[in-house]
């Protein structure tokens, strides 16, 4: 209800209490009202009232008691009031809550984009990685050629065997039983026919043949992959362990791919190779001509 209504009722209510020489006070014992809504009434201050129903109540009895015809004080209350239940919305007060049928449906969608959420960043953490190992794979191999060898020194030829004073020596005598064997003539040796006596060189375990060809040697102080192409396309990969010994002969230029470089020395037709200016992520890549 709404506070301002039709003035009046208040001031003929008050006047005629004053009319009869009682106070607020005297009127408030009466009507079991207390001294300050009896006021709010004089003066039709409706915040301080309660509903109208109570409102029509207070001013009957009121009324009835200073003398007064109540039905022409509640007439501009009745009025103002179905103006005032006219206008009020009628969603008023009404409080709308989720019910449990709403939360057992939000519950899922919130888990569903949840979830969604995560799959979309492991996709994109593993994209960022697979390109990283992209990059690695194409970039180009470094090329390294190395130091020409040096010829190794001629062996020289084995000499031929000393002479002595003409003679060879004589094989122990035989048996006196048995016939003597026909002297054989003394043949002195041409040293063009001698055959060539060259120096064997120690063959290192594990490194075939190489005739013509280059030989490149790994030892590995930790497991590690190696990987060569050689000139003529022949590829050569294994798993060297830790503490091994491998080795390639083939026909340069070379393309290698040494896993765990930090840890393989590598030498190439004897020459060591520093493996550290290509190693990317533990990986060197090179091309050796």
């Amino acid at each position: 209800m709404s506070e301002t209504l039709l003035p009046g009722f208040g001031a003929q209510l008050k006047a005629a209490r004053e009319a009869r020489e009682l106070s607020a006070a005297d009127v408030a014992a009466k009507l079991k009202l207390s001294a300050r809504q009896v006021e709010a009434l004089e003066a039709e201050d409706l915040s301080h009232l309660p509903s109208e129903v109570f409102l029509r109540g207070f001013v009957r009895n009121y009324a009835r008691l200073v003398e007064v015809d109540a039905e022409l004080l509640i007439a501009p209350i009745d009025a103002q009031a179905t103006v005032s239940e006219t206008i009020t919305a009628p969603s008023a007060g009404v409080a709308f809550t989720s019910t449990p049928m709403h939360r057992w449906v939000l519950l899922p969608l919130l888990g569903l984009a949840l979830f969604l959420l995560l799959v979309a960043l492991l996709y994109h953490w593993l994209r960022q990685g697979e390109d990283s190992l992209l990059s690695d794979q194409t970039a180009p191999p470094a090329v390294v050629s190395p130091q020409p060898e040096a010829p190794p020194p001629a062996e020289p030829l084995a000499a031929p065997p000393p002479q002595g004073d003409g003679q060879t020596a004589m094989p122990p005598q035989a048996d006196a039983g048995l016939p003597a064997a026909p002297a054989t003539p003394n043949v002195q040796p041409d040293p063009a026919s001698l055959p060539v006596t060259q120096a064997a060189a120690p063959a290192e375990a594990g490194i075939p043949p190489a005739g013509d060809r280059h030989v490149l040697r790994f030892e590995a102080d930790h497991d590690a992959w190696i990987q060569v192409v050689d000139g003529k396309g022949r590829r050569y990969s294994k798993l060297v362990r830790a503490g091994g010994v491998d080795s390639f002969a083939g026909d340069p230029p070379f393309r290698l791919v040494v896993g765990e470089a930090a840890r393989v020395r590598m030498s190439y037709n004897g020459h060591v190779i520093d493996l550290t200016p290509f190693i990317g992520q533990k990986v060197a890549r090179l091309t050796l001509e």
